[in-house]
């Protein structure tokens, strides 16, 4: 099989049709690797391929490290301007992966292409597999504009501007997007996801329990720029705060804030649940 990639939407790949018995894609490919997976048959070619078969009818088609496609007489560059792509198709993104309902495509890892990208293609009758999870996603357009105007509102205890407390993670990669890095402290019960300039952490349910911002993002408490005038805002000028190793920290509004709060671009505003109160209150913890 070639290694540009024709995308013929809703109707295969190249010379590979949906719809195909294993013969026919004997025919067209030669000899392939067969593997079973969950029950269900699966057959692979030379690595980058694989081709999935229900009751010997081929249904979806997936492809590794795909770099060129060639779509709507239009040669893609995924590596290079994938951005001017999205934009154009405006498809959902859903758990990283990028759905495309109107040409029954999936893309997974546009984002961080040197991590692997997948492609998949798939009849109609399997729409109902790849896309139902389309009501939990954002399209790529209204994600990118908002991610430039997002402000960081906080309501104590409860929201973090479109973040909500007790969100699971999916929801929170709606917002904004995959995660730079991923670890997972089995010991405490917690998952911790960065961004560029922001971090959340998880409980052992998946709850998001606690959020990081650097001050160079739009934080906010009464409408007033908290992430720039950090203990010297109005709001907290005459507030009780917590001293904590080298953070300052405020109860009533759920936050705690580096350099015992004379914060600089380089600084973070932590913003936490009320499952989180003890571990800020204890002098002693460890550090997650």
């Amino acid at each position: 099989m070639k290694r540009e990639l024709k995308i013929l939407p809703k109707i295969g790949i190249n010379e590979v049709s949906l719809s195909m018995t294993s013969s026919d894609l004997k025919n067209v490919l030669g000899e392939l690797e067969k593997k079973t997976v969950k029950g269900n048959e699966f057959f692979q070619y030379q690595d980058d391929y694989i081709f999935h078969f229900i009751d010997d009818v081929l249904v979806s088609i997936s492809v590794n490290k795909p770099e060129i496609i060639f779509l709507n007489n239009q040669n893609i560059d995924l590596i290079n301007e994938s951005k001017h792509f999205l934009f154009k198709e405006n498809p959902y993104f859903i758990d990283g992966c990028y759905l495309f309902p109107q040409y029954n495509m999936s893309i997974y890892g546009l984002d961080f292409p040197d991590d692997g990208i997948q492609l998949t293609i798939y009849s109609d009758n399997r729409k109902y597999i790849y896309e139902k999870d389309i009501k939990l996603g954002s399209q790529f357009r209204s994600t990118e504009n908002q991610l430039k105007t997002l402000k960081y509102k906080i309501s104590p205890y409860q929201s973090v501007g479109l973040l909500k407390f007790g969100m699971q993670p999916i929801e929170v990669k709606n917002i904004w997007g995959m995660p730079l890095k991923t670890s997972k402290n089995t010991k405490k019960g917690i998952t911790i996801e960065n961004w560029k300039n922001s971090q959340a952490i998880y409980n052992e349910k998946g709850q998001l329990i606690q959020i990081a911002l650097n001050c160079k993002e739009d934080v906010l408490i009464d409408n007033k720029l908290l992430s720039k005038f950090g203990s010297k805002l109005d709001s907290l000028k005459n507030e009780e705060y917590f001293i904590n190793r080298n953070y300052k920290i405020y109860f009533k509004f759920g936050i705690a804030l580096d350099n015992l709060g004379n914060i600089s671009s380089n600084d973070f505003i932590y913003v936490f649940s009320e499952g989180m109160i003890p571990y800020w209150k204890d002098i002693y913890r460890p550090i997650i």
